[in-house]
Parts: structure tokens; C-alpha cells; sequence
């Protein structure tokens, strides 16, 4: 009796073992055909380590009804049979093996069979916190959002690279404000938020398709993400930021993103980027206008993706389509591009903006006072000053031209020439004196600005000469801030005698500090011996003054 009854305890057991397997295997073919989210993974030639690590974190959410999808981008080392191997153990698991074709082509492979409502970019030297596809997804559904963003892992990765203080949502009109009513077609409100990476988001399927948007494959690595990204934001209805730490970014010393070439490989890629973004939205119709281009142009000066870039001018004006660069559009840019545009160019094509001399440089913001080396001082590092015209050699300055665009200033009284204290590349940065160095921080772009007055940026960074906190009054210092174009950063340059002042230091400026006396001085008058003429009576005499009582 009991060995039957144990007998029959065992096929049932076998027989639930078996539906649970069926149900499984069903379920594993419903989520296959119709998955919430498909995690795309680019694989080539990574660490054994890291790549199980990567394939568990994405085996293991908490969501089930999803696909992973690995591309295995040409892998010369194991990394293809590790994914061979995941897939035959879970048919979640869909392996691509092709060709190497670089990082956008290997996810480019994986969007075009990615069956997910959703779409997660995962690199696989990475890994994914369990509840990541889950909490996304349900955000994403919540808000219908094309676009979600979370935080990174400090604890994993390099710090707080892309860390959400708080949950954000944005739609189109707070975020690329679309019409002319409210503002400019490519907003940079988001900066530095979005348009960084893909692998800490989460992307609608439907959203990329019905926009056509890829990774432009002639980008084989560096800065791929960020194209995808600024294309997605100028097309989206609503994005959402989560402040959840879900994504752990690894460091891996083989990975692209850490070889000696980057940097140069970083603008290669930048210039191919910025061709490729021009020609896509041109080719959408987004172009159409001399103002949407100004916008473009604009969008991009702005970028601090492209700052190095604007480091390297030729090859930043070579990658920006010429049409950009005509008058219709120039004109149309905020004053501060226009200046941050015209100095670019200049290192380009240099240009002399005012002839060789000595000058007085003046405020717009003051016409009466002009730049000025306090004190009269000698000395390094000596501020520069806005003070009183006064005509004397502490406010003369000799401007001098160089083949290659740009002019030294020297001050009369000193000799030594205006410099960006210690080549600072933050704005509040003091401009001083200080002896021939021959650095950028004493090479100074002059960019007319009409009716005589003009901009003077320093070659050393990205700013202009600017009076301190619009202080128009004596002793406000002179230094570096960020390009605005306001009156305190227009001075007029006018042309003085190429003399200088018989004046030894600047009496009229020591003065001003010191009240005059209040007691009488006592005059007494000069003598003259007859022997004196009346030609004579007009020069100083060598003796000593003679007590007109005691002469008479």
C-alpha cells in the first residue's frame, strides 16, 4: 500500500515537474514574441568576468517578459561562445554574430530585431541593478514616456556622472519649445543631463522607429551616444528623469573609452557627428529657414561636447557646413555666439581689426572712464583697473598685431603686457601685467562690435575682458567672464600720440585718495638780482628763494 502510494506521489510529481516546464517554455515563447523591453548588449572582446556579470544583471530582473539581445560585434577572443552558451540555457537569450562593424553598427543590429515595447541599451562591461527594467518600464508606462532617464551607481562608477537630484518630467514645449512663440527649436535646457549617454535610459520602440532614429554608423566609437541622444531630444514629446541609482558603470582598463588614441579618435568622431546631424534634420525639413539654422549653429556652439572642438578651430569650421557660416544666418545668433563664432574664426582666417598704436581703452559702460594699471605700478601682477581718464601712461596701452589674428597689449607705464592671471580658464578670473611670455593668456582677439566699440577675448579660454560686477566706478577690477556682450564687456579703443606722457606716474589718481591740506602755505616771493633781463625773469633761478623783507 504505501510503496503504491509512493509510486503514485512520484508521477504526480513528475507530471506537475513537466506542466511547470510546459507553462515555462510558453511563456518564455509569449514573452519572446512580444517582450516589454528588449535589452540590447554590443559585445566585443570583453573580459570573461565582466560579461558574466553584465549577462546575469540582465538575466536576473525582476521583469520576465523581456529579450536580451546580444550582438557579437566580430569578438576574436571567447566572449562568442559565452553567449552561445547563455542562450542555450535560456531562450530569452538571442545572440547575433557578425561582422565587425563598431560599436553603432552592433546596436543598430539590435533595434532592427528588437521585438520590446521598450528598448535598454546595456554595455557589456556593465551591469543593471534586478529592479531596473521593472522600474523604468512601469515610469514609462505611467507617464507615456519616450524617453527615461535614470541615475548612475557611484559606488560602481567613476562618481556622480549622471545623478537626478530629483524626479523630472519635461514635454516638448518646456523642453525644445517648438514654435517661435515660446522660443528656440534646440533648447538646451537639459544639457549635461541627457545628452550624454544611452546606456542609463530606457527608449519607446515605436517612438525610434516612427522617427528613423539610429546611431550614425560611420561613428565606429566615442561620442555615438551623444548624436542619438540630441536627435531623440529635438523629436520627443516627454521625457522623465528617476533618480534611482540602477546602472553600475564598470571600470575596465581594455574598454575603447580608455586607450591613448581618444582624444584624437573623440574629434574625428565629433566632426563626422556634426556633418551627419546637420544633414539628418536638414533632410527632415528642420533646416528649412535661415533661423532654424541660426539655431542649429547656436545648439552646437553651445554644446560642451564640442568644446575641444572649438579648441581645435580648422577642424571645427571644416565640419560645419558652410551654409551655417553666411551673414543671414550669423547675424541671427545671440550676440555672445556671435562673438564666441567670429573669434573661432579668426584663428582660422586671421584678421586685423585696428591698426598698430597706442590707445586709450574706454568702458561702454562709462564713457568717462577707461582701463587702467593701478598705481601706476611697475610690478607683475599689478590689476587692471577701471578708473577716471586722467591721460596719463597708467590708462596708455600699445596694441600690437600678429600674423596669427590676435594682439598683445602693452602698458605704457610698465612695459609689461595685460595678462590672464595664470591662464585662468574660470570666469572671475583677474586680468593683470605682467612681464612678455609669449603664452595665450597675453594674446587677445579684438572683435568689433560697431559705432567703435568692441570685445577683447583672450585666446587662453573661452571668455571676455569684462568690467568686475558692472562697477562703474574708480578701482573696479577689470577680469575674464563668461561672453554675455553686455556694456560691460564693450570697451572703445581710441587712438592716442604715439608719445609718452611727461607725466611720471599717475598723479592725478594718488591725489584723489589723499585730502588736501588745511593749513595755509606760506609763499614767499622771488627776487631778482639787476643783473637780470626780462627774458631772463621767466626761467628758475639756481639760487636759493630770497626773503623779499629782507631784500628791501
Amino acid at each position: 500500500m504505501k510503496k503504491l502510494i509512493l509510486n503514485r506521489f512520484k508521477k504526480a510529481v513528475s507530471i506537475m515537474l513537466t506542466a511547470i516546464l510546459l507553462l515555462s517554455t510558453i511563456l518564455f515563447e509569449v514573452f519572446a514574441a512580444n517582450p516589454k523591453i528588449s535589452i540590447i548588449i554590443p559585445v566585443y572582446n570583453t573580459p570573461e568576468n565582466l560579461l558574466r556579470d553584465c549577462l546575469e544583471s540582465a538575466k536576473n530582473q525582476t521583469l520576465k517578459d523581456i529579450e536580451i539581445i546580444c550582438v557579437d560585434d566580430g569578438s576574436t577572443d571567447g566572449s562568442g561562445k559565452i553567449l552561445d552558451e547563455y542562450a542555450k540555457s535560456d531562450p530569452r537569450f538571442v545572440v547575433v554574430h557578425q561582422e565587425n562593424k563598431g560599436l553603432s553598427g552592433a546596436r543598430n543590429r539590435g533595434m532592427e530585431i528588437a521585438k520590446g515595447e521598450y528598448i535598454k541599451f546595456l554595455d557589456s562591461d556593465d551591469m543593471i541593478d534586478d529592479v531596473t527594467a521593472e522600474k523604468s518600464y512601469n515610469v514609462a508606462k505611467e507617464y507615456d514616456a519616450d524617453i527615461v532617464k535614470y541615475s548612475i551607481k557611484t559606488d560602481i562608477g567613476r562618481g556622480n556622472m549622471e545623478c537626478f537630484r530629483s524626479f523630472l518630467i519635461y514635454d516638448k514645449f518646456q523642453l525644445i519649445k517648438r514654435d517661435s512663440s515660446v522660443g528656440s527649436l534646440f533648447d538646451n535646457k537639459i544639457r549635461g543631463n541627457s545628452l550624454v549617454t544611452v546606456w542609463a535610459s530606457l527608449y519607446k520602440n515605436e517612438f525610434l522607429k516612427a522617427n528613423n532614429i539610429k546611431f550614425f554608423e560611420k561613428i565606429k566609437r566615442v561620442a555615438e551616444d551623444d548624436f542619438f541622444n540630441i536627435i531623440c531630444v529635438s523629436r520627443l514629446n516627454k521625457i522623465v528623469f528617476m533618480p534611482d541609482q540602477m546602472y553600475g558603470y564598470n571600470y575596465n582598463p581594455s574598454s575603447i573609452v580608455e586607450r591613448k588614441d581618444v582624444p584624437k579618435q573623440r574629434l574625428n568622431s565629433l566632426s563626422i557627428g556634426i556633418k551627419e546631424l546637420y544633414n539628418f534634420w536638414k533632410s527632415s525639413g528642420l533646416l528649412s529657414e535661415s533661423k532654424m539654422k541660426a539655431d542649429f549653429l547656436n545648439f552646437i556652439l553651445n554644446q560642451e561636447l564640442f568644446r575641444c572642438i572649438r579648441d581645435n578651430c580648422t577642424l571645427f569650421v571644416s565640419c560645419i557646413a558652410p551654409e551655417l557660416l553666411q551673414d543671414d544666418v550669423v547675424n541671427k545668433l545671440p550676440i555672445s555666439e556671435k562673438i564666441k563664432l567670429k573669434s573661432i574664426m579668426w584663428r582660422v582666417n586671421p584678421q586685423k581689426a585696428i591698426d598698430d598704436g597706442i590707445y586709450i581703452i574706454s568702458s561702454k559702460l562709462a564713457p568717462n572712464m577707461c582701463l587702467d594699471i593701478r598705481q601706476c605700478s611697475k610690478d607683475d601682477k599689478a590689476n587692471l583697473q577701471l578708473w577716471q581718464k586722467n591721460g596719463t601712461d597708467a590708462q596708455k596701452f600699445k596694441l600690437q598685431y600678429h600674423p596669427n589674428g590676435y594682439y598683445t597689449i602693452k602698458a605704457m607705464c610698465s612695459g609689461k603686457f595685460i595678462d590672464v592671471s595664470a591662464s585662468g580658464k574660470q570666469h572671475g578670473t583677474n586680468i593683470w601685467q605682467y612681464s612678455a611670455n609669449g603664452t595665450d593668456a597675453q594674446k587677445w582677439f579684438i572683435v568689433p562690435d560697431g559705432d567703435g566699440y568692441c570685445f577683447l577675448l583672450p585666446r587662453c579660454n573661452d571668455f571676455c575682458m569684462d568690467v568686475y560686477g558692472a562697477q562703474a566706478k574708480n578701482g573696479a577690477n577689470i577680469h575674464c567672464w563668461y561672453i554675455h556682450g553686455d556694456d560691460n564687456q564693450r570697451f572703445k579703443l581710441e587712438k592716442c600720440e604715439d608719445k609718452p606722457s611727461s607725466s611720471k606716474s599717475n598723479t592725478a589718481q594718488k591725489t584723489a585718495t589723499k585730502p588736501r591740506p588745511k593749513k595755509p602755505v606760506k609763499i614767499r616771493k622771488k627776487a631778482y638780482k639787476p643783473s637780470e633781463t626780462k627774458k631772463d625773469a621767466g626761467k628758475p633761478s639756481s639760487s636759493k628763494p630770497i626773503d623779499s623783507k629782507k631784500s628791501a
